[in-house]
């Protein structure tokens, strides 16, 4: 965890994935970038993923360039606006670089607009407590380059010995066009009981299903 030395709150929480994830509330400022916990710029390095968060709402003049080895850009449907110049856009180009985010928000058109590969952000869908087995799983709807989808369970159990974790990972894949003519209801049909109310209540899957589905129809 890195804390914004200009605005206390803007935080930074970093990943072994190489994902960064942005939190706080209002515009990023170039000054944003600058954490107490390092020196200088270099400590953006170490990441390729940089992740703009809910609560933040626009991207300030020169906050970006701080990322030279970004190649992914996520925003939330918080994000209105983001202020670059010609030369970063031209760098964002040679670095193919891609945004993500929901469907119909600035993340889609800023990339449409700016010559930009885009791609729908992953989808927390839901927590699974499987208590019998002391499990705790993490259902995400993930979207992959080719154009595939996948439900990714995170899985964590106990481990051998105290304090120490276990668990694992899996994926099942979807079929093309998985959401044509699926309501949230048909989804939420598919998983176990303990979570369907929580898919059922999940607006951003809600939201993703009847975007996904209206795209469809104009084909």
């Amino acid at each position: 965890m890195y804390f914004s030395k200009h605005n206390e709150r803007i935080t930074y929480s970093n990943h072994y994935s190489g994902l960064l994830e942005v939190m706080g509330k209002g515009v990023l400022c170039r000054e944003d970038a600058e954490v107490l916990e390092e020196s200088g710029t270099g400590w953006t390095d170490h990441y390729d993923i940089l992740s703009i968060t809910e609560g933040i709402t626009g991207i300030g003049e020169g906050y970006l360039e701080a990322f030279p080895k970004i190649g992914c850009l996520i925003m939330s449907r918080t994000v209105v606006s983001c202020t670059v110049s010609p030369e970063l856009i031209k760098r964002m180009r040679k670095r193919k670089m891609l945004i993500r985010g929901e469907y119909d928000t600035f993340a889609e058109s800023f990339a449409k607009e700016n010559g930009l590969d885009f791609l729908h952000s992953d989808i927390h869908i839901a927590d699974d407590d499987i208590e019998a087995a002391h499990e705790h799983d993490i259902i995400t709807l993930r979207f992959h380059t080719d154009g595939s989808a996948d439900i990714h369970y995170n899985c964590f159990t106990p481990g051998s010995s105290a304090s120490s974790y276990g668990g694992g990972e899996y994926a099942n894949k979807l079929p093309k066009d998985f959401y044509v003519g699926c309501t949230i209801e048909a989804f939420a049909a598919f998983f176990n009981e303990r979570v369907r109310e929580q898919i059922l209540s999940n607006d951003a899957v809600r939201r993703f299903l009847e975007s996904a589905n209206r795209r469809y129809g104009k084909k």
